[in-house]
Order: structure tokens, then sequence, then C-alpha cells
């Protein structure tokens, strides 16, 4: 774990002196941004899912595996002065569930894993200058998340006399793909958003089902590459 955090880091810190800045021209300006491509680190903290109707049939509480602190890196293209296209990679160190492959018999109990929780994000903000030295962006875009909680599940079926039948191994995951909406305030280097996931299609409910995910993100822009 602490090679993969260590190589994040170096990565990170590469590509900061690999940077080619031109100090006659600040490419943060939005008349100078156009054809340019950004790098920038992320913090981001997800909200408690707000309510929903249908019950969580999922082995891992939704709660519990859609909520919590992510980091990520990004890359944001600008086609247009006021319009870029982005990518983003999220990490998240968090609750995953237990292997049920582990458990002895025909059932019992097995201590919860956490792992690294990965996120892929897709998107375009379009820009409005509307303060003198900061603007607004609106952000519609597409998410994969929860990728890496694969878990195994067993269950035992009696018959009626109450003796084991067979025994039926399931796998399931958490990933699901949601829309992703926001609005932030960017200031040169600096960009706050809120923002929400949202989706109808996951594994955590047996019908469909939409819920949100609120989120507040922190971005810091490390330079242009």
């Amino acid at each position: 774990m602490n090679f993969i955090f260590k190589t994040i880091a170096i990565t990170f810190i590469t590509l900061n002196f690999s940077y080619t800045q031109n100090n006659n021209i600040n490419y943060l300006l939005t008349e100078n941004r156009k054809g340019q491509l950004f790098f920038k680190v992320s913090s981001e903290y997800r909200i408690t899912p707000l309510p929903y109707d249908a019950p969580n049939t999922f082995p891992v509480s939704l709660d519990l595996q859609s909520s919590g602190v992510a980091f990520a890196y990004t890359l944001d293209y600008f086609v247009l002065k006021n319009l870029s296209l982005g990518f983003s990679n999220s990490l998240r160190y968090s609750y995953i569930g237990a292997d049920f492959t582990q458990i002895e018999g025909v059932s019992g109990s097995a201590p919860s894993n956490r792992g690294l929780i990965f996120g892929f994000h897709l998107y375009a903000d379009y820009h409005f200058k509307i303060f003198k030295k900061s603007e607004l962006f609106l952000r519609l875009g597409k998410s994969l998340l929860n990728r890496g909680t694969e878990i195994n599940t067993k269950e035992p079926f009696f018959d009626n006399e109450g003796n084991l039948i067979v025994v039926i191994g399931s796998a399931f995951d958490a990933a699901y793909e949601p829309w992703n909406f926001g609005i932030g305030w960017k200031k040169r280097k600096l960009e706050l958003m809120l923002g929400f996931y949202t989706s109808s299609n996951s594994e955590f409910f047996d019908v469909p089902e939409e819920f949100i995910v609120p989120y507040f993100k922190f971005s810091y822009n490390l330079g242009r590459l």
C-alpha cells in the first residue's frame, strides 16, 4: 500500500517538474488557454447519499460504499477559451466488504476488508467570466465509480426438513455509472465545486432505484503540459 502511494506522489512531482512554461505568457488567463492542456490534483469529499426508498439488498451498505474522501489527478483540455473537456482518475481507501470465500462451512462471518476504490470521470466544463478576477463554471459528465469492489458470497439452501441441499457461490461488485453534475468557482489555480452523482442502475438494489451522492471538491492547477 505504501508503495502505491509513493508511486503516485513521485508521478505528481515528476509531472510538475516536466512542465514547459513560457514566462512571457500567462496561460491561466481566459484569452490564452484555448488549446492548452492542464494538470490538476483534487481532494473530494462525498457526502452520505440522500434518502432513497428501496431497501439496500447488496452485501455492503450503499452509504459506506459511496461516501468518504477521495483524491484525484485530472487532465483538462480547453477546446475553446470557455469550454474544457476533462478526464479524472480518483482513488479512495475505504470499506469494500468481506471475502466470504474465506468462511469455513456453510455459514459464518469474516472480517471486513478495506482497500483502494477507483473512479474514472469524463466531463465538460463551461466557464462564465462574471467576476473581475474569478469565474464560475458548470459541469456535465459521466463517471465510473466503485471500481475494485468485487466480493464473493455463498448461500446455503435447505430442504423442508432442514437438510443442506447445496451451497451456491456468487460474485458481486458495487460499481455503477452515474451522471455527474456540478457548479464551481475558479480563481487562477484554485477551484471549489459543489456537485452530485446520480444513478438509477446499480447492484445495491433489486429494482431500479435512483439515488444521489452529493460531493464537495477542492482542486489545484499545477500547470500545463
